[in-house]
């Protein structure tokens, strides 16, 4: 099991807004099942942590192309991209496997 988490830079005071829209885009996903329930955070001043950052995380049991054969976006989803790519600088994504008691070293 894999833990997701991508990052998007905002342009001054949006980091709200960009959460908002990508807490409707990850429903989408959900909906759609392309996607495994997910929560979006950021911090715009109200609370320590980095201005200008949302992250979205979600689990997955592999990690797949968004461009595999057979997934399409669904015509909202599309269309919210763009709206997020103008209120955005920068994006990444980080890949992290989840603990379990299976991977526990006994010493």
């Amino acid at each position: 099991m894999y833990e997701l988490r991508r990052t998007y830079v905002t342009l001054p005071a949006q980091e709200r807004r960009v959460a908002s829209i990508l807490q409707r885009m990850g429903q989408i996903l959900v909906d759609a099942g392309v996607r495994n329930p997910f929560h979006v955070s950021f911090s715009n001043g109200t609370t320590p942590g980095d201005k200008q950052l949302v992250r979205m995380t979600w689990t997955s049991d592999s990690i797949e192309s968004t461009y595999r054969g057979g997934r399409e976006n669904p015509p909202e989803y599309t269309a919210m991209m763009a709206l997020r790519n103008e209120l955005t600088t920068d994006t990444w994504i980080e890949f992290n496997e989840l603990m379990d008691d299976d991977k526990i070293i006994d010493r």
